[in-house]
């Protein structure tokens, strides 16, 4: 009979450990997922020279555990925006789904949108406010 529990807390010991680290695997598999869609929208960002401000616009990207998204991101009008936007919502989405499934933590301070953005050799720079001189 000892040997029998033996046998089954071992059992589930091994269970356990097995389901952490298929656990841990899957974490891993989205969390690269979720990377290669980030680069992707970070490639498309930057795919194009900024010469005009006009040309662009920025928009909320990712998501907090908190709530609210994790920073914004430049885009040209020349890009095909709905393509784009939609990319920006499916890593947002993802990450969201990322955040509840791995119960992940984060700081609940709030992303304050950029005021514009500007040209910089070449480069669409995002523009803050500074609101505490």
């Amino acid at each position: 009979m000892k040997r029998l529990m033996y046998v089954l807390a071992a059992g589930i010991f091994l269970f356990t450990a097995c389901s952490e680290g298929e656990m841990n695997d899957l974490q891993s598999q989205d969390e690269h997922e979720l990377s290669l869609l980030y680069k992707k929208i970070i490639d498309l960002s930057n795919s194009e020279t900024c010469t005009d401000e006009q040309e662009w616009k920025f928009t909320a990207i990712g998501s907090k555990a908190c709530g609210g998204p994790t920073g914004y991101i430049p885009y040209s009008l020349k890009l095909d925006t709905a393509e784009f936007l939609d990319l920006v919502k499916q890593y947002t989405d993802g990450q969201k789904e990322y955040n509840i499934k791995y119960n992940i933590v984060s700081d609940c301070k709030m992303e304050m949108p950029p005021q514009t953005v500007q040209c910089r050799e070449g480069k669409a720079e995002l523009v803050y406010i500074n609101m505490f001189p």
